[in-house]
């Protein structure tokens, strides 16, 4: 606590009143150390004067609020000029009570929405009348999730009442808006608790107004008696607890794909899925402006992760790897086992899912000594020193050759630069 009030007084010593808000706050309330801080800053000057008034940080002017960004004493931090004449007036502006808190450099606390007590008592509330907020941007209800599931926190509506009738009679305005403001809270929203936020939107009733396709699958039965939107959910709370307990380097195409693989199929254990469904998911994911490297990704798990359900030789893990990489490989054998478990037949594949876990341990360990070795680089030779090694000229058997080095590697048959241009003499 102490050096985020030195970061207030060192600002403050230029000319400039400054307060910390928002999600840092809510985040030292709460006991959790924050990545950076987030202040706001009270002053006649522009954030490019105040910059230069206090030495350090660059402005990003994207979006409806430039903020200034920097690192202070050792702490980074991002910078908003206040909205409005007063702290009071920019808390105000905030929608939940317990990110509209703020400290000044003095350690006293600028509370008007009481976000402490809301904190304590682990509730989410808006800071004003609920249907007027709601009514000004719809999409403050599905934030109010968003935060309601990461943070593990109830909701309190003045009259839930009141905002369900809001909902049911608002489907045109809430099908019209766009795709990406959809996308923008939902991919926050399953980043931590995916299982959670996505039962909250199923219970307000909101998943048919952002992915309709999902809602659908309610009338698609499963093996089990249910239907294939309750496998979903099932498959989401299991990586919910799979996110908790490992670490899943590639958490946004891992949980995605609980999210989406079901999209446009018809039958549980269709191992043929249709191109219609990738294009669905594609669809929607790129309108959500998801990155195309993880949409790719998403799409190669829900199509390969059954390979995993059947013990895999190394050769075919490296090819795996190269082809998807390794995070995109880890992610699509920790879903297998998701699925494993939604579908209760993990004890007939524990085995399999278990070496296979083994074996691409010891081929991305492979891998990543080819890093350590080279400063970074994925190869231990380049294309270059391919062909000057070999006195080759350039074509397509160059890249041949490189992609089965690259094979010896994860197989541990090469493991430094001179066994690589030995197995190269040999090879070529």
């Amino acid at each position: 606590m102490r050096n985020y009030i030195d970061v207030l007084k060192k600002i403050e010593q230029t000319g400039v009143k400054a307060w910390l808000v928002g999600d840092t706050v809510r985040m030292i309330e709460m006991g959790v150390q924050p990545e950076y801080i987030t202040l706001a800053i009270d002053s006649k000057k522009d954030l490019y004067s105040v910059a230069l008034s206090i030495g350090t940080g660059t402005v990003d002017a994207r979006g409806p609020y430039p903020a200034l960004r920097g690192v202070i004493s050792g702490v980074p931090f991002r910078a908003f000029a206040l909205r409005g004449r007063t702290i009071e007036d920019d808390l105000a502006c905030r929608d939940l009570s317990i990110e509209a808190i703020a400290i000044r450099s003095d350690g006293g606390l600028v509370d008007p929405f009481g976000g402490r007590f809301d904190i304590r008592n682990k509730v989410i509330r808006l800071t004003g009348d609920d249907v007027d907020l709601i009514d000004r941007d719809p999409l403050r209800i599905l934030r109010m999730l968003r935060f309601a599931a990461e943070l593990e926190m109830d909701i309190f509506w003045k009259s839930a009442s009141d905002v369900r009738k809001f909902l049911d009679s608002h489907a045109s305005r809430m099908n019209n808006i766009a795709p990406e403001r959809w996308g923008r809270e939902i991919l926050k929203g399953i980043k931590r608790r995916p299982y959670r936020f996505m039962q909250l939107c199923d219970d307000y009733g909101l998943i048919p107004f952002f992915l309709k396709d999902l809602e659908n699958l309610k009338h698609v039965p499963d093996d089990d008696g249910g239907n294939l939107f309750e496998h979903v959910m099932k498959t989401l709370h299991a990586i919910e607890k799979r996110i908790d307990t490992h670490k899943v380097m590639q958490n946004d195409a891992f949980i995605l794909s609980g999210l989406f693989s079901r999209i446009g199929t018809t039958v549980l254990k269709d191992d043929n899925r249709p191109k219609s469904a990738d294009h669905l998911i594609q669809d929607y994911m790129t309108k959500w402006n998801v990155p195309a490297e993880i949409i790719e990704d998403v799409i190669a798990i829900a199509n390969n992760y059954r390979n995993f359900y059947k013990p895999l030789s190394e050769m075919s893990l490296c090819r795996t790897v190269l082809k998807y990489s390794q995070d995109a490989a880890r992610a699509a054998l920790e879903y297998a086992l998701c699925i494993a478990q939604t579908e209760v037949f993990l004890p007939g594949y524990r085995e399999a899912l278990e070496e296979n876990d083994w074996r691409l341990n010891q081929v991305a360990r492979r891998f990543n000594t080819v890093s350590m070795q080279n400063e970074g680089s994925s190869r231990y030779l380049t294309g270059r020193e391919v062909m000057h090694l070999l006195n080759m000229k350039p074509g397509p058997k160059v890249g041949e050759l490189l992609n089965d080095l690259d094979i010896a590697v994860g197989l541990g048959e090469v493991s430094s630069r001179t066994r690589a241009e030995d197995w190269l003499k040999a090879h070529a």
